[in-house]
């Protein structure tokens, strides 16, 4: 019960309204890696504070529900969530700070603090405080520091990845499978904005998979309303996670109080 709900606090096509009289460019070509590097960086949503009301669905082999509750980020700095079953009672808390993930079980009446190692190796996906602030965003959650990505179009949407797509094939027929995480991004040419993006590891046989659709101008910035997240391993997690009622650069309270009651779990 924990891990699931631990899940879902993490977590946790384009649908942008446009006119139909608008005829949208062609293009044939993606811009060098670099460059459309530098313009999805340029694009990230940006803001100081965050608040919204959340809603979504959790799928495993074991079971499956829906959801709902609240969100607030500062950004850099915390994530604070609230589920609840659906009934206005409280089911868990979950706070992340840059270095350690807290979980508050309000129906079990326990307290759970782990390490993003931890919980790394128990989703078996690489997990960081800005991985999943970035990954709730719609922000890049790579951090481009390998040797050289590569740029291309594929109908009509830009694609970056840090592999190209011979290198992909030749590490796919290798026996021997490399030990990295490849990066893989799909990019609205109009805006720059992530429409999915993905860590495969071939060697482990894992994938953390995330697709961003109904995306609503807020502000000066486009920000992605609805958010399907995948992660394969031995097994498939699935959540899908939708906003409203967003608020930016409100300040926000975040609060956590574990009551002296509750059994801490290790």
């Amino acid at each position: 019960m924990n891990r699931c709900l631990l899940l879902i606090g993490l977590t946790l096509g384009l649908a942008s309204c446009r006119s139909s009289k608008i005829t949208e460019p062609v293009f044939t070509k993606a811009p060098k890696a670099q460059i459309l590097i530098d313009s999805v960086l340029n694009s990230q949503f940006e803001f100081e504070w965050l608040s919204a009301k959340i809603s979504g669905k959790y799928k495993d082999a074991i079971q499956s529900f829906s959801f709902k509750g609240n969100m607030k980020i500062k950004k850099d700095s915390l994530i604070w969530i609230s589920i609840s079953p659906g009934l206005g009672l409280e089911l868990g808390r979950v706070l992340m700070d840059k270095d350690s993930i807290r979980f508050m079980n309000r129906f079990e009446k326990t307290y759970y603090k782990s390490s993003y190692h931890d919980l790394s190796a128990k989703v078996q996906s690489p997990l960081s405080f800005q991985r999943i602030q970035a990954l709730l965003l719609g922000n890049p959650f790579d951090e481009f520091t390998a040797k050289k990505y590569y740029a291309d179009i594929v109908n009509q949407l830009f694609t970056l990845s840090s592999l190209s797509a011979k290198q992909i094939k030749k590490v796919e027929r290798n026996r021997r499978k490399s030990n990295e995480e490849i990066y893989w991004a799909e990019i609205n040419p109009m805006n720059s904005k992530i429409l999915s993006q993905q860590y495969k590891n071939y060697y482990l046989d894992r994938t953390l998979a995330v697709e961003y659709q109904d995306f609503e101008s807020h502000e000066t910035f486009d920000f992605a309303e609805s958010i399907d997240l995948s992660i394969l391993t031995d097994q498939e997690v699935n959540l899908s996670l939708s906003y409203s009622k967003i608020h930016f650069n409100k300040v926000q309270k975040f609060p956590f109080n574990v009551p002296k009651s509750y059994e801490i779990i290790h």
